[in-house]
């Protein structure tokens, strides 16, 4: 067992939590629905266990049909309007934190792209990390 814990918060401090151990995995996603979440070009996510998250406060959520067609309830807090993390209906034994969130978002290592095929063309990854059409292998 990893001794490593990794903390994050929202920008006003009302929703915390601790996730203990290393992600599964970090992947930048490209998707869509990604795009809208978070107003950019894409979102970061580091994939936790759930059953290794703690989760204080409380958040709201919006629910939608992700572009696998697998129903996204994402996390927000009701306040600031931080993304938190998001979980996947038909996944709910994984929590998907939103690296921005972390207090030291660069705790965890990005291993490649995901949805590249709805990437914003004038976006270039010269990162040498794995870029994937759709989702990973979960």
């Amino acid at each position: 067992m990893s001794d490593i814990t990794h903390k994050g918060q929202c920008a006003c401090g009302d929703f915390t939590y601790t996730c203990a151990g290393e992600p599964a995995s970090v992947m930048a996603c490209h998707c869509r629905d990604c795009q809208y979440a978070s107003g950019s070009a894409f979102a970061t996510v580091a994939f936790f266990p759930a059953a290794s998250c703690e989760l204080s406060g409380s958040s709201k959520v919006y629910t939608v049909k992700g572009d696998a067609g697998m129903t996204v309830n994402r996390h927000f807090c009701g306040n600031c309007g931080t993304p938190l993390y998001s979980v996947l209906s038909e996944m709910p034994e994984m929590l998907f934190i939103k690296v921005g969130s972390l207090d030291q978002p660069d705790s965890v290592k990005l291993q490649g792209h995901m949805w590249c095929a709805s990437k914003l063309p004038w976006l270039k990854l010269d990162d040498g990390l794995m870029q994937l059409p759709g989702n990973p292998p979960l």
